[in-house]
């Protein structure tokens, strides 16, 4: 069985649930995101109920184990989002998701301190987003938050990193998510990654939903590293760290 670390659920219909079931993605963390910018922090609590609520029941029907992430995607934060923010600290959760950087502004900064805060406080694991534009200055702030923070490294994945940030996120201890997807990582490119580097620190991922992306792409760099590295090596990266990380 596989487990994607990073997908939304909200936005894949049953029949693609199913797809990725029947590709042995047994497991998925989903993560809260809202396609527009939301209006009112109210929006978001309603995403995280809708996300902890409901679908873990639909991703059930379609054969699917679902552990819901929330928290304050830089592209959807709210005006008043201090109220979001304490409906975070009131409640148990998996896992924080996802939460980043993507224009690197002061607005986006002081949210995702804000988060990261709370969730060491909570001790709560953390699914870091970095961008596809500004992907090297996200990143390299990305990193400079969690220092300053003293972030414990155990509790957080950076997340979409590719060959352009995969060296200095690897000078850290955080984890290091790999997104399988055209325009991020291939399948070889994962296999290359895990034969230079080992396996202790990643884990696959898609990032489908919303967009019409491929769904099963977990299960596709997993085998290619099962051939190329070693059946162990793909297993952990494409289930163990992941469930490591989730403390599941």
């Amino acid at each position: 069985m596989y487990f994607d670390s990073h997908l939304h659920s909200e936005g894949l219909g049953i029949s693609e649930l199913k797809t990725l079931a029947e590709n042995r993605i047994k497991e998925v963390c989903s993560l809260a995101f809202f396609p527009v910018k939301p209006k009112y922090p109210q929006t978001m609590v309603d995403v995280f109920r809708k996300l902890t609520e409901f679908e873990p029941i639909r991703c059930e029907a379609a054969g699917i184990k679902m552990y819901p992430a929330v928290g304050i995607h830089p592209r959807c934060i709210p005006p008043n989002y201090e109220f979001v923010l304490k409906y975070l600290e009131e409640g148990e959760w998996v896992a924080f998701g996802e939460i980043g950087l993507e224009l690197v502004t002061d607005e986006e900064i002081e949210v995702l301190k804000s988060q990261l805060e709370l969730a060491k406080k909570l001790d709560v694991p953390c699914i870091i987003h970095t961008p596809r534009g500004e992907k090297v200055k996200a990143t390299r702030k990305t990193i400079e938050i969690l220092n300053s923070l003293d972030f414990p490294p155990q509790l957080a994945v950076i997340d979409h990193v590719n060959f352009e940030t995969i060296d200095m996120v690897l000078e850290t201890e955080y984890w290091i998510g790999l997104t399988i997807q055209p325009g991020k990582l291939s399948p070889d490119d994962a296999a290359r990654i895990v034969a230079e580097y080992g396996s202790e620190r990643f884990m696959l991922n898609s990032d489908a939903g919303y967009r019409d992306v491929e769904i099963a792409t977990v299960a596709a760099a997993a085998e290619k590293i099962a051939e190329n590295v070693g059946k162990d090596e793909a297993e952990r990266v494409a289930r163990k760290n992941a469930r490591k990380f989730l403390r599941l």
